[in-house]
């Protein structure tokens, strides 16, 4: 009512045990998370897994949500390939041709693949998230611990942001700090960029 978009969580690029559909598509699990004990990455190529998804996010569409917040697209740059970014790039398309808006979280080395390879943006995405652009979790227990983003991976990200921008995907930055002199350093460079960011002290948000 006061015109905010509200988005549905959907991960497109892992699955949970938790899930209810777990036992139907975990044929279609890879490695596991490093961080996360109960979570795979899955295969996006599998027919099965993106008719899945398109019918979660029809379903999110339907009971009223703007559109999905799309997680684990960094699914892409764990196993890279031609495959890889056709099946990434086609599920974005449909669950974009629902009409809601579609924001990813991760996939930065598939956003710049994609821009490399001129591909229409606006056909698969309205928005991106990344976390740890100058920040980054060092440990994910309790309620994490952290330090600095390393300086080529926070090159990377603020580059990709930057093109992103001129494609006009809005950005925006999640990070994970208590130190008080980054936050003021995100806070600039956000400033700066026109970019929005969440400051969180609190790896479990």
């Amino acid at each position: 009512a006061k015109g905010y978009k509200v988005l549905a969580y959907l991960s497109i690029g892992t699955i949970e045990k938790e899930r209810s559909w777990f036992k139907t598509y975990s044929k279609y699990k890879l490695k596991r998370l490093s961080d996360w004990p109960n979570e795979y990455y899955m295969d996006m190529t599998k027919t099965a897994w993106q008719k899945l998804l398109v019918s979660r996010a029809t379903a999110l569409k339907k009971r009223g949500f703007d559109g999905v917040w799309c997680d684990n697209l960094d699914v892409y740059s764990e196993y890279k390939s031609g495959k890889e970014f056709t099946a990434c790039y086609g599920l974005l398309q449909k669950i974009k041709k629902l009409g809601g808006y579609v924001m990813v979280n991760g996939g930065s080395e598939f956003l710049d693949d994609a821009i490399d390879r001129c591909a229409e943006l606006k056909y698969i995405v309205n928005g991106y998230t990344q976390e740890e652009v100058f920040s980054r979790i060092t440990d994910y227990d309790g309620k994490g611990k952290f330090g600095k983003q390393k300086a080529k991976d926070s090159k990377f990200y603020r580059d990709l942001i930057k093109k992103l921008e001129k494609k006009k995907v809005d950005c925006f930055c999640l990070e994970y700090t208590r130190d008080k002199a980054l936050k003021e350093k995100i806070k600039q460079w956000c400033k700066e960029q026109k970019v929005d960011y969440c400051i969180s002290e609190d790896v479990n948000l």
